[in-house]
């Protein structure tokens, strides 16, 4: 049928991180709790919303996007229906500082205007 559909259960204060779907584009319903999600166009322009209990949120295909539990004492739920069954995911941050083989530190410390340190603290924190 082309279709994914999800459950995605986020601990209180929790997120689901930055990522993509280069295949695919997305439509998440909160069922339970609070949610802000967003996306960033290609403009770099950011859309967010509040999500309670039976509302929905599209996310283009391709976009960044993510979704943060609004409540600190308990969890959200959500179910995420994608547009094909091979969507593909990468989360933004992970692509970026723990590639295989690594993206040269001057690159990173000029495209995030960071240093040397930051770098290799960002990438010891996502594992890489």
């Amino acid at each position: 049928m082309g279709l994914t559909l999800a459950r995605i259960d986020i601990s209180s204060d929790g997120i689901v991180p930055p990522h993509s779907h280069p295949r695919a584009s997305e439509v998440t319903t909160c069922l339970d709790g609070a949610l802000l999600v967003g996306f960033v166009d290609t403009s770099c322009r950011l859309f967010t919303q509040q999500l309670r209990a039976g509302e929905s949120f599209v996310f283009p295909k391709g976009l960044i996007h993510f979704l943060f539990n609004l409540d600190s004492f308990k969890p959200a739920l959500a179910l995420p229906g994608l547009s094909s069954q091979n969507h593909g995911a990468q989360t933004s941050s992970l692509a970026t500082f723990t590639s295989k083989p690594s993206i040269l530190d001057e690159i990173l410390k000029k495209a995030f205007q960071i240093n040397g340190q930051d770098v290799s603290k960002i990438r010891k924190n996502l594992g890489g």
